[in-house]
């Protein structure tokens, strides 16, 4: 991997290092799974499920985005999920909800860098 590459990965808040170590130092791999990742519609379903002020699908759906964000060392993202899960575990649905804008920022910042490294 280029430098230049995990400088715009490290940008938009995906810990290379980490990640590179949890897809055994495979590029070609970690870069399907965060094409993957650009794809998934686990975000898409956590916005729906906020939206609609529905605390259990929120959780489910925030609790799947925690998982992936964890696994693909997408570090930003994943600390504030893991955060919003907390509180939905809880039925604590309005600090959730009162998160969205950072976790829409995020995940933006993610999608943002996977695109630009990958042209997803």
């Amino acid at each position: 991997m280029t430098e230049d590459i995990k400088r715009k990965l490290e940008e938009g808040g995906i810990n290379v290092d980490e990640a590179m170590q949890r897809f055994m130092n495979n590029e070609k791999l970690l870069e399907r799974f965060l094409k993957k990742f650009a794809s998934d519609v686990s975000y898409d379903d956590l916005v729906k499920a906020m939206e609609e002020k529905d605390c259990e699908k929120a959780f489910t759906e925030a609790h799947t985005l925690k998982g992936v964000t964890g696994n693909l060392a997408l570090t930003q993202l994943h600390d504030l999920v893991n955060e919003q899960t907390d509180y939905l575990r809880g039925k604590d649905f309005d600090p959730a909800a009162a998160m969205m804008p950072d976790v829409a920022k995020a995940y933006e910042k993610v999608i943002g860098a996977i695109g630009e490294v990958y042209g997803t």
